[in-house]
């Protein structure tokens, strides 16, 4: 946590596409070859610092449709954040799930706009 608040400056930013090919080769003629973090369904490009942009392709399921955007926080106790945010009374969209050994979850401020939160690996401190 950065003595601010619960959750710091976002360590990514995530765009939802329609055509994840044809995004991928706009943004990455801008921002250069994306990283070897790639799925059938989202790309990464290595922003430097530890920071990502994201192209996420469209999702068919219902509770991610208005999605545009997706903001992602690394914090160091995925555990004590996410039961302060339900505390707080932000809405819980996941349990943590542990994908690739990084325990993640996701969640919806007032607005239905979905952020991560997501733990904070010893490679991905700063």
């Amino acid at each position: 946590m950065s003595g601010r608040g619960l959750l710091g400056w976002p360590t990514w930013v995530g765009v939802v596409v329609e055509d994840l090919g044809s995004q991928r080769r706009f943004w990455g003629q801008l921002l250069g070859e994306p990283d070897s973090d790639a799925g059938p369904d989202y790309v990464q490009f290595d922003m430097g610092d530890g920071r990502r942009f994201e192209l996420i392709e469209r999702s068919k399921e219902p509770e991610y449709d208005r999605v545009r955007f997706q903001v992602g926080f690394e914090v160091d106790d995925i555990h004590k954040v996410r039961d302060e945010l339900i505390k707080r009374g932000v809405e819980p969209i996941t349990e943590i799930v542990a994908d690739a050994n990084t325990p993640w979850a996701y969640f919806r401020d007032p607005e239905g706009n979905v952020f991560e939160i997501k733990q904070r690996t010893s490679s991905t401190a700063s």
